[in-house]
C-alpha cells in the first residue's frame, strides 16, 4: 500500500510566511500509527502539505501532555528527544533530505543517500532559506500542551522544480518520549527495532 496525499498550489500570502498558509482549506493526512507495528498510537499526530513555486509547505498537528526538548542548537541531535520529521525524496527514493523540527523550534536537517541497507547521512548540509515555526495550541508561555510544527522548504534546496501533476516521494514521522519511548509514521515501515530509514515505505505527495 502506498499512501497519497494532495498537495494543493497555495498564493495570496508572502512566499514561505508558512503562518499564513490556508491550512483550513487543505487535504489532511490519515492518523500517524505506531511505526513499528503500524496500530494507532496513544496520542494523535498528522500532517498537511501545500506548494508554490519556491517551497513545499508542511504542518504537522500533534496532540501533547508533556515535553521532552532540551536541545537548542541548529543540527544537534534532536531525534534523541521529541521531534517531528519530513523525509523528502526529489526523485530517487535512494537520494533524499531529512528535516527534523522540535517543539523548542530547533531544526536538524541532513542530506541522505540510502544503498538499500544503510543509510548514510551528512549533517553538514543545510538547506538555505529553510523557514521554521512552532506554535502551542494552549498551555501558557512555559508550558507545553498540544503544539503545530511549521516549514517551509525551499525547493531550490532539494534541486526540484515543482509542477502540477508532478510527484515527491516522502514520509513523515514523530518521535514521543513520554510517558515511554513512542516512533510513529505517516506510512509505517514495520521495522523492529523502529526504524525511520526505509525509503520503500514512502508515500506520495502529488502536486496538485
Amino acid at each position: 500500500m502506498i499512501y497519497e496525499l494532495t498537495v494543493r498550489r497555495v498564493q495570496g500570502f508572502e512566499p514561505g510566511d508558512v503562518l499564513h498558509v490556508p491550512w483550513e482549506d487543505l487535504p489532511t493526512s490519515s492518523v500517524f500509527v505506531d511505526a513499528v507495528t503500524g496500530q494507532p498510537p496513544s496520542l494523535e499526530t498528522t500532517f498537511q502539505a501545500a506548494w508554490d513555486e519556491e517551497y513545499l509547505y508542511l504542518r504537522f498537528v500533534c496532540e501533547d501532555k508533556d515535553i521532552v526538548a532540551t536541545m537548542t542548537n541548529r543540527d544537534d541531535p534532536l531525534y534523541n528527544e521529541e521531534v517531528v520529521e519530513a523525509f523528502v525524496a526529489p526523485e530517487d527514493i535512494r537520494h533524499y533530505y531529512e528535516f527534523n523540527l522540535s517543539p523548542k523550534n530547533v531544526v536538524f536537517d541532513s542530506e541522505i543517500t540510502h544503498d538499500g541497507t544503510v543509510h548514510h547521512g551528512n549533517p553538514a548540509w543545510d538547506c538555505p532559506g529553510l523557514i521554521h515555526r512552532v506554535v502551542r495550541r494552549d498551555k501558557t508561555a512555559s508550558e507545553f500542551g498540544d503544539w503545530e510544527g511549521l516549514l517551509a522548504i525551499p525547493f531550490a534546496c532539494l534541486g526540484f522544480k515543482p509542477e502540477r501533476g508532478r510527484t515527491l516521494r516522502a514520509n513523515f514521522y514523530r518521535i514521543k518520549r513520554t510517558p515511554t519511548d513512542q516512533y510513529l509514521a505517516w506510512s509505517p515501515t514495520l521495522r523492529q527495532p523502529a526504524n525511520f530509514h526505509v525509503p520503500e515505505s514512502f508515500g506520495e505527495l502529488k502536486l496538485a
